[in-house]
């Protein structure tokens, strides 16, 4: 798994190997005396150094394993490979767009479920649900990726802008139904329909 590298980018480990000739002196004893033999064995040494970049792909590689087991566990019909693959834009905006964007989506369907309120108590209402929402499965995913293991403060930091935004992102809908909700008012009382 190469996330953030190029496809074309390996990542290896060093491994250098050398040969030495080593001279030794062996005795052999013999029927008649002491005889003196020199032997030539060939040695080889290996060593073995593990760059950044390896160690990043096996810990990469393990961690890919672990988000495709929850992702099973969860019974998601989707892997780490599928996600990188889509092209999708992960970063905190346009994860929290995605989740305003979605969350509202159902804002409809509360009006009409709930069409004995006044709008701006729908409107509230609804907030204050789909806010209830977003901090439950914040939560949720948090207590997910913290039992992966520990969360690098820069995951942990773009989580939090993630959160920041996506409620950002419904207090600007509310400010913006409100002030639609303003204008109508003033414009049904400038422009007062007389009945005939």
């Amino acid at each position: 798994m190469n996330i953030g590298s190029s496809p074309g980018q390996h990542l290896i480990g060093s491994v250098d190997v050398k040969r030495m000739a080593l001279e030794t002196q062996q005795i052999l004893t013999g029927p008649n005396g002491s005889e003196q033999r020199s032997l030539l064995v060939d040695a080889v040494e290996v060593s073995i150094q593990i760059d950044g970049h390896f160690a990043n792909r096996v810990l990469q590689d393990s961690i890919e394993e672990r988000l495709n087991d929850a992702f099973a566990t969860a019974g998601m019909d989707t892997t780490v490979a599928s996600l990188l693959q889509s092209g999708l834009d992960y970063s905190p905006g346009a994860s929290a767009q995605r989740i305003v964007d979605f969350s509202l989506s159902f804002f409809a369907s509360f009006q009409l479920n709930h069409a004995d309120l006044e709008t701006q108590e729908q409107i509230a209402d609804f907030a204050a649900m789909i806010n209830g929402a977003i901090e439950a499965g914040f939560a949720s995913a948090q207590n997910v990726l913290a039992g992966l293991g520990q969360i690098a403060p820069e995951v942990q930091a773009g989580i939090d802008e993630t959160f920041e935004l996506t409620i950002k992102g419904i207090e600007n809908f509310v400010s913006e139904q409100t002030q639609l909700l303003m204008a109508e008012g003033e414009e049904a009382a400038q422009n007062p329909v007389s009945a005939v």
